[in-house]
């Protein structure tokens, strides 16, 4: 399809099943070279599904945010969460962020 094939299906042809839906994907799509993962597109759709985004601050407020200031990892002030840490280096971000993935990871397993 040329530019102006596709300026012309989003302007004139495609319709609005859903209001943002054709649009994130063309987006998505675009912003990401022309090729995304269906993986990739689905978690676009989450960051825009904004009654699901309202569950989630629920939930956050509700149970870890509340675990981790107990044991004095974060600090939240109203909805502002911080990481109690001293300046960590590139090489330490590193680190406990592949302990993160790792433990996730492990989890899923």
């Amino acid at each position: 399809m040329t530019f102006e094939g596709l300026r012309e299906f989003l302007v004139s042809k495609m319709r609005m099943s859903h209001i943002y839906q054709p649009l994130l994907i063309i987006k998505t799509l675009i912003d990401s070279g022309g090729a995304a993962t269906i993986r990739q597109l689905a978690t676009v759709f989450l960051a825009h599904d904004e009654r699901r985004i309202l569950y989630y601050e629920k939930r956050l407020k509700e149970m870890p945010v509340p675990v981790l200031a107990r044991h004095g990892v974060v600090t939240r002030e109203g909805d502002l969460v911080i990481l109690n840490v001293e300046k960590l280096t590139l090489e330490q971000k590193a680190e406990l962020k592949a302990i993160c993935e790792e433990k996730m990871q492990t989890f899923i397993a």
